[in-house]
């Protein structure tokens, strides 16, 4: 069946989202499987996609149309008391992250009345806490129990196969027989059956030949990356730069919230390797280099007139990197020891870009937090749970943003949100690490910096985990080649790191030192 090429993989790392929404919808485990397998079907009767198709959407978007087809109800939750076209909206724009507009569209009614619609449920479910609703939704999404629908799915399509081929069997064989029906009798002749004689035919002419156009070939543009399955790890990540600082060809505006540029370079190397040392000895190749094309690097500014910077995430580890896909226009994950691809995102709207957007990685790998304006959604790896974060749910970081850019040109926050790592700006504190309480505002250690000969400028690069931090330390004109440093936070003790590009911008992975 290669037809169906990546087919499991996408029942693999879809139907637990899709479990779950159905379950919301329909209060039963058993309707739900149902109802997802029809889905799952739906797709795979027109796979493979088309470049341009999200087949996460097409499955989400064909399971909502059945629920409406052939609504149902079990278990005695709030939810499923109230009718199916309220209930699906609420489960579609609330739990998946659908835009109003999305949904207007799906069921082609007006935006009005899905909005008053969701208002209407909410408040009869919550009394208006859309919070609370969206908490509970999660919850009960996330107790689903979801068997492997892969060899269910692909029974399916297999009995459809079987029987597509019967069918075209029996249509190859009418024209055979007619074809040989015709070989019996001379040609020009028409056999009168009532007449028991052959009886010239009129001439005809011969039809024209009939032109075959081909399908037309989808439009050149960048497609989603396909991780590479390697044991190495990712050391570290650099930009491959925008051509023209990313400006707008003529005078006209990028759209605002479209990827204006993107491209990402990956440095890999053995779990635990120092590039130069004997632990690269007959490693093919250690370290190694891998692009990733559609890995965003600049988003349009809301007036089209600028840019945001845009980073990937990369975990500790190594092993996994998420971005976004500029092909795909949401938040991926790749996992590059095990191949899987996980959604960290809906597909984003303008209104996610107007103040740009974030990703992040939890400490041990496992948690994917984005950020879409007001919006944020945390994905755990291991299941593929998306989860949306109440309103305000941020870090103590993010929360002192404002003071951190006026009383520091860069900083960086901890993996944990907790503590911000800063060079100081005055006087003899520019040679000093600032390490901050995010809560109090309070520096709660001043480190001093390593002085490499002719080094006399310095800037965070990032946390390697909550307790060390890697700096760069250059000449004041950036002349001097780059010496890195990875220091403790506590004691300031710190170790020399090698191997790492002299970029403007550098996400680290996993790094080791000399």
């Amino acid at each position: 069946m290669r037809r169906y090429i990546g087919y499991r993989e996408f029942i693999q790392r879809d139907q637990r989202s899709l479990v779950g929404t159905a379950l919301l919808l329909t209060g039963s485990h058993e309707q739900a499987i149902r109802l997802t397998l029809w889905s799952l079907r739906t797709v795979g009767l027109s796979w493979p996609p088309a470049p341009w198709e999200d087949s996460t959407t097409h499955a989400h978007i064909a399971l909502y149309r059945r629920f409406l087809r052939k609504p149902t109800a079990a278990g005695s939750t709030a939810l499923v008391r109230i009718p199916p076209r309220p209930r699906l909206l609420v489960v579609a724009c609330l739990h998946d992250g659908r835009t109003h507009a999305e949904m207007a569209t799906v069921l082609g009614i007006p935006v009005e009345t899905v909005e008053s619609e969701i208002t209407e449920a909410v408040a009869t479910l919550t009394k208006g806490n859309v919070d609370r609703l969206k908490t509970r939704m999660a919850t009960a999404a996330g107790e689903a129990s979801v068997p492997d629908l892969t060899r269910r799915a692909m029974g399916t399509l297999r009995r459809r196969r079987n029987r597509a081929a019967f069918l075209t069997t029996i249509a190859a064989l009418v024209p055979i027989g007619v074809i040989a029906a015709i070989a019996l009798f001379p040609q020009g002749h028409v056999w009168n059956s009532a007449l028991g004689e052959r009886n010239p035919s009129p001439p005809t002419t011969s039809p024209e030949a009939v032109r075959v156009a081909s399908s037309p070939e989808p439009a050149p543009g960048v497609q989603p990356w396909r991780a590479p399955r390697t044991s190495l790890a990712i050391r570290y990540a650099v930009p491959e730069g925008c051509p023209g600082d990313a400006a707008p060809a003529g005078d006209k505006p990028a759209e605002p919230g479209k990827v204006v540029c993107a491209g990402w370079k990956l440095t890999l190397a053995k779990d635990g390797a120092k590039p130069g040392s004997a632990d690269c000895e007959d490693q093919t190749p250690c370290p190694s280099t891998v692009r990733v094309p559609d890995a965003a690097e600049r988003l349009a500014h809301a007036d089209g007139q600028g840019s945001w910077p845009l980073s990937p995430a990369v975990s500790a580890d190594g092993h996994r990197i998420a971005y976004l896909s500029a092909a795909e226009g949401r938040y991926v994950a790749h996992d590059l020891h095990s191949g899987v691809k996980r959604y960290l995102s809906p597909v984003l709207a303008p209104s996610d870009t107007e103040g740009g957007t974030r990703v992040s990685v939890s400490p041990n790998g496992r948690h994917f937090t984005v950020q879409l304006g007001a919006r944020r959604f945390r994905t755990d790896f291991t299941t593929g749970t998306m989860t949306p974060l109440p309103a305000g749910h941020v870090t103590a970081a993010e929360q002192a943003a404002d003071w951190l850019g006026k009383n520091y040109r860069a900083w960086r926050d901890s993996p944990g949100g907790r503590q911000v790592a800063a060079v100081g700006t005055k006087g003899a504190e520019s040679r000093n690490l600032h390490i901050i309480d995010a809560r109090t505002r309070q520096v709660s250690r001043s480190l001093p910096l390593p002085s490499p000969d002719g080094a006399a400028k310095a800037a965070v690069v990032g946390w390697l985990n909550t307790r060390e931090v890697v700096v760069k330390m250059t000449g004041k004109a950036g002349d001097h080649p780059a010496a890195f440093f990875r220091m403790d936070a506590v004691t300031g003790r710190t170790h020399p790191v090698t191997g790492l590009a002299d970029d403007n911008l550098i996400v680290l992975g996993a790094v080791t030192e000399s």
